[in-house]
């Protein structure tokens, strides 16, 4: 056996004992509660790439996706049945211009290397759905991510929500309009009365229930604009860990931290 076969060999073995130990920590999870919908605030993609002296405006970012791919799979074999993730923001637009059409050729890719994943079958039952100000990306960005939609709209084991070009400010205004677009419908002189639950069914995310538990990675303690409306119940677990370094026990922490405040979050629950 040459040297190159002992490392294939090795790295089978090792995989296969990951899984395991992966397998054994999950089942000792699910004894407690665990989160419904878990949502990611991804930062540090870029202070990744300073810290390791990586080249190229998209180097933090490519490390990034790599996290994004594990982070998912952990969740999927959990349990954990919605996902989201807060890939780009509005005010991401602000910076430069080199850099975010790096990004966005950057997402473009990846998603469609997604949609050949999917559509040869190796997703294993992950949904996509792509929200926010979708007209605001460029047209081949926009047709590919709807394109991801609706080759994974099937799928039931996990639902991925990818948070584009969003802001809940944003996302305020746009269900106020659009309820507002609902309720008015031309007739009659009553004034037109909006319910909490009008503008709610209008938000860019009501296609997940609101999230259970809130990380944010890179050590900030705000949530940036981000399902703020969506959150006043959720727990925010903050780590310094930079996105691409986040790991399997930094989610399992971030659980184990949720299942210890559940009393907590279901009495404040009950008293809003």
């Amino acid at each position: 056996m040459n040297t190159q076969e002992e490392v294939g060999e090795f790295t089978q073995i090792f995989n296969a004992l990951m899984s395991l130990m992966r397998k054994f920590i999950f089942k000792v999870l699910c004894a407690g509660p665990i989160p419904n919908h878990v949502s990611f605030i991804m930062d540090g993609n870029r202070r990744f790439a300073k810290k390791h002296n990586l080249t190229g405006l998209d180097a933090g970012h490519r490390a990034g996706f790599i996290s994004v791919t594990y982070v998912l799979q952990y969740c999927k074999e959990i349990g954990i049945p919605y996902v989201t993730l807060y890939a780009f923001g509005v005010d991401n637009f602000k910076r430069q211009p080199e850099e975010v059409e790096c990004v966005m050729d950057l997402m473009l890719e990846k998603v469609e290397y997604t949609i050949n994943q999917a559509v040869s079958g190796n997703l294993n039952g992950v949904r996509v759905f792509f929200v926010g100000d979708l007209t605001s990306l460029n047209e081949r960005l926009r047709v590919a991510a709807q394109r991801l939609m609706e080759v994974t709209e099937e799928n039931k084991d996990l639902m991925v929500v990818v948070c584009v070009a969003y802001s809940t400010s944003h996302e305020i205004v746009h269900a106020v309009r659009e309820s507002c677009v609902r309720k008015c419908d031309g007739t009659g002189d009553d004034p037109v009365v909006l319910q909490v639950s009008d503008v709610e069914e209008c938000m860019y995310t009501s296609v997940v229930p609101d999230p259970d538990l809130v990380i944010r990675t890179g050590g900030g303690d705000r949530l940036s604009n981000f399902m703020t409306w969506q959150t006043s119940r959720s727990l925010l677990h903050s780590t310094a860990t930079l996105w691409p370094e986040l790991g399997l026990w930094h989610l399992v922490w971030a659980i184990l931290k949720f299942q210890r405040m559940q009393d907590y979050l279901e009495k404040k629950k009950k008293l809003d």
